[in-house]
């Protein structure tokens, strides 16, 4: 069989082992949980955006930030103008992830856009905290709440995370860059179409925020953990990590600590805090008597992480 044979085999093992990581039986306790986490997270991030950013015209990147700008030039609703640019992202994630991941985006768009254009219509815009930097930080920690809160559920915010998943699949730049990269240029355009230079620093400030809360609430303050698994499944826990997280790792062998213990497979790997966590809910399903030790780094180099460069 050729390489090239291979691949479409592999590609559907990939994309059914991404599947059971976010498939969960309708009905459920795990279902009901992931969904609460969903919906809660989508309101919590509606009132974070109507309440304390859009009303001080701060566009703390994302594709809400996208819809903001068009709502400035066109009137359109600004929730169902960021849904309708998800659209596509939604049909893409479902494709990489599975359908249970795609659902799951689609109902958070949805409760968000929602949320923001419902808020819009009860009470217009306007802000709560008159202060222009304390609404700012304020709003951030709200979406970075948020947005764990949509991680913990097994989904995705849309907008940018997953622009940034594609764009790092095609030119191999890591996520966090690119996720970066992008909230740029959208705060440039915000400069240009509210002819506000400055907005640009609470911008800044506001993305800084969120990012820094997402990881605070999921993490602690470091973004990337590194793992050490012991566990009688280590194979299967390694086909997780490989295909249906899209990481690597390596293998060690160890001995435990009594004269007689047998030669045991020790799994180190390195993940973004969204992978953690999944790979913990795995590791509890498939191995309830499994050893995970979680630290925090300093910093990672390496392909998928920081370039050496």
């Amino acid at each position: 069989m050729t390489r090239s044979s291979r691949m479409p085999r592999m590609d559907r093992v990939h994309r059914m082992t991404r599947a059971r990581l976010f498939y969960a039986r309708p009905f459920s306790r795990e279902w009901v949980i992931g969904y609460t986490w969903v919906i809660l997270g989508s309101l919590v991030m509606a009132a974070g955006y109507n309440l304390m950013i859009l009303p001080h015209n701060v566009v703390p990147g994302g594709l809400i930030g996208v819809a903001q700008l068009i709502a400035q030039l066109t009137g359109l609703p600004i929730g169902l103008t960021a849904a309708a640019f998800n659209i596509p992202l939604v049909v893409y994630a479902s494709r990489v992830m599975g359908p249970g991941f795609g659902i799951k985006t689609v109902v958070a768009i949805a409760a968000s856009a929602v949320g923001i254009d419902v808020l819009a219509q009860w009470r217009g815009i306007e802000p709560v905290i008159p202060d222009i930097l304390v609404s700012t930080v304020f709003g951030g920690v709200l979406i970075g709440l948020a947005v764990a809160m949509i991680i913990r559920g097994k989904g995705n915010a849309g907008g940018t995370a997953v622009v940034a998943q594609l764009i790092s699949r095609w030119t191999r730049t890591p996520p966090g860059r690119c996720m970066l990269y992008i909230d740029g240029l959208v705060v440039l355009g915000s400069m240009v179409v509210f002819q506000d230079l400055a907005a640009a620093p609470y911008a800044i400030i506001g993305i800084f925020t969120v990012s820094r809360s997402v990881d605070a609430v999921l993490n602690g303050l470091d973004a990337t953990r590194a793992l050490m698994i012991v566990s009688e499944r280590h194979q299967e826990i390694c086909d997780v990590i490989l295909h249906g997280l899209g990481r690597t790792g390596t293998v060690l062998t160890g001995h435990g600590l009594f004269a007689d213990d047998r030669e045991r497979r020790v799994i180190l790997t390195a993940l973004s805090r969204r992978d953690t966590v999944l790979l913990q809910k795995r590791i509890r399903d498939l191995d309830p008597q499994a050893f995970c030790m979680v630290l925090n780094t300093a910093e990672v180099l390496g392909a998928g992480f920081r370039s050496w460069r």
